[in-house]
């Protein structure tokens, strides 16, 4: 019976730690400031652009993708996107607005994070429990 509880707790602190581990890594688009942003939208390395909220997400015509933060309401990279298509025509940078509601909250995602350790957890205690009425 001690062992089962020592086997459970050390399976859900494990299950911590890895959760933790997975949500400490770095994010997959690098950020930059909005003074960087804007030198790639006019040297015209950039195919798209999407503003949501007070994030704009570019996008290279290499495929590679950068993050800036903008001033809500955007006044800044939206005006140089415009700028940059009535100059240059022959390539221009498609411009999106999305809207900045989250479907899952915050607690909603740290709920659904921590759902496969509170299932193990539960998994094992339910074994505890029927060893203990058989015994």
């Amino acid at each position: 019976m001690l062992q089962n509880g020592i086997l459970s707790l050390l399976l859900v602190v494990m299950g911590l730690l890895l959760l933790y581990a997975y949500r400490s890594q770095a994010p997959a688009v690098p950020e930059v400031d909005v003074t960087r942003a804007l030198a790639d939208i006019n040297s015209g390395q950039v195919r798209a652009v999407t503003i949501a909220g007070s994030k704009a997400t570019l996008v290279f015509r290499t495929g590679a993708t950068e993050r800036t933060t903008v001033p809500q309401p955007d006044t800044i990279v939206g005006r140089a996107v415009a700028d940059y298509n009535a100059t240059h025509p022959s390539q221009l940078i498609d411009l999106t607005y999305e809207s900045d509601t989250q479907p899952v909250s915050v607690i909603g995602s740290i709920i659904l994070s921590l759902l496969p350790v509170l299932l193990i957890g539960g998994f094992f205690y339910y074994l505890m429990m029927r060893a203990r009425r058989g015994s």
